[in-house]
């Protein structure tokens, strides 16, 4: 069905990537069943906390699933190019409309809708993440092989990258904020364009002395530092807990000595899916942050090793699309994609298991949230878009040529 140019469609295009899709229902079919599993323990407080756990999380999945139809059926860089500034435009008035909504956990990162009998949360950051990734692609197959300088391709992504940053550090949500700046990272040095070249260096370095910074403020001398400043005292407090929870074992320590005993308690077979203790009460965030510690409280090894291995198909599909295609847009589009799965997966995992202080980013296509898991779809969308015209047309048609005679 066509509506004005735009295909509305249940329906994948032709040659999109089976196992891609495949993979994504899975996970969120797992996810699903691990919300339901740690709902169960919010039902001694609320006797209807599964039934609408499970109505909200339905509801999240088909507009998820709207939204990854729409996309893989309608997205193209001729047509996002009509249309960035607008979408860029909302995505900053919904990160700014933050500031007045009611704080959670010292943070106003969410837009509260309230309905009967239950609260839906918007997060716009996670929106941001999926559109500077494709408007670093835009700009960079826009550049094609014209010599053009660094400012002339980066300008309007810098400046889209520079306002999100703020408006989310304002928030604040630091978690965000540093998977915003690796993708914008990570995108930036994926190109090979002349004018990029001199300033990708820098890049690297950057990401060099970040690394750096970030070891040093792990010692007793980094968080004194970070200890006096006043928006950065909580992220002191943190990766003190990660160093020793047991410092403050009832309080700043509680969640995350809990989530690792969930982790210790599953072992290698687990102790059966419903079974899991720590969710009845023990960690607060269950069905969020810490989803991980019960899958593996109730699944043991195996039940992180399927979500490894989801994660690892995933990854590697969308490399191997990157490779094969010589569009730079296509390939910053699929690979930044791919680590938008893969940070979000090192960050949440190394902040359950201790090895980093936790940043309150959720675990795709499983944690609870309508947020991440329309964002993902979204980006899986528009990554089956491009799969399907690389496979129907080939690698050596460059959109950035389609761009160009539309404009003629």
């Amino acid at each position: 069905m066509r509506v004005k140019n735009v295909i509305i469609s249940l329906k994948l295009p032709k040659k999109y990537d089976i196992l891609i899709q495949a993979t994504v229902l899975l996970l969120i079919a797992f996810g699903t069943l691990m919300i339901c599993s740690t709902t169960v323990g919010k039902t001694a407080q609320d006797t209807m906390a599964l039934p609408k756990a499970m109505l909200k999380q339905g509801v999240f999945i088909c507009v998820s699933y709207c939204l990854m139809m729409f996309f893989a059926n309608n997205f193209s860089l001729s047509k996002f190019r009509k249309h960035y500034l607008i979408v860029g435009a909302v995505i900053l008035i919904a990160l700014f409309s933050t500031r007045f909504f009611t704080e959670v956990y010292g943070s106003k990162a969410w837009i509260r809708i309230p309905l009967p009998g239950m609260e839906v949360t918007l997060q716009p950051s996670e929106f941001a993440k999926v559109y500077l990734i494709v408007l670093i692609g835009l700009f960079v197959e826009m550049a094609g092989h014209r010599r053009l300088d660094f400012w002339s391709i980066v300008r309007i992504p810098v400046l889209f990258f520079a306002a999100m940053l703020i408006l989310i550090v304002l928030q604040p949500d630091l978690g965000a904020a540093a998977i915003l700046c690796l993708l914008a990272a990570i995108c930036f040095l994926i190109p090979s364009h002349q004018g990029l070249r001199q300033k990708q260096k820098w890049v690297k370095w950057l990401l060099v002395i970040g690394s750096i910074l970030a070891l040093l403020f792990t010692s007793s001398i980094g968080i004194k530092i970070l200890s006096e400043i006043p928006f950065l005292s909580h992220v002191a407090q943190r990766i003190e807990n990660t160093i020793n929870p047991f410092n403050d074992p009832f309080n700043t320590g509680y969640q995350a000595i809990n989530g690792l005993y969930g982790i210790a308690r599953g072992g290698l077979t687990g102790v059966g899916l419903g079974q899991s203790i720590q969710k009845y009460g023990y960690l607060t965030q269950s069905d969020n942050d810490y989803i991980l510690s019960i899958i593996i409280e109730e699944l043991g090894i195996f039940g992180f090793l399927f979500v490894v291995l989801c994660y690892g198909l995933l990854i590697q599909r969308l490399f191997y699309y990157a490779f094969r295609t010589k569009s730079e847009g296509y390939k910053v589009i699929l690979i930044g994609s791919a680590m938008y799965i893969f940070l979000h997966f090192a960050l949440n995992v190394g902040g359950v298991s201790g090895l980093i202080p936790l940043t309150g980013v959720p675990l795709l296509f499983i944690s609870s949230g309508g947020s991440s898991l329309m964002s993902i779809m979204s980006a899986m969308g528009i990554c089956q878009a491009i799969i399907s015209r690389i496979r129907r047309q080939g690698a050596d048609q460059l959109p950035n040529q389609r761009i160009k005679k539309k404009e003629s």
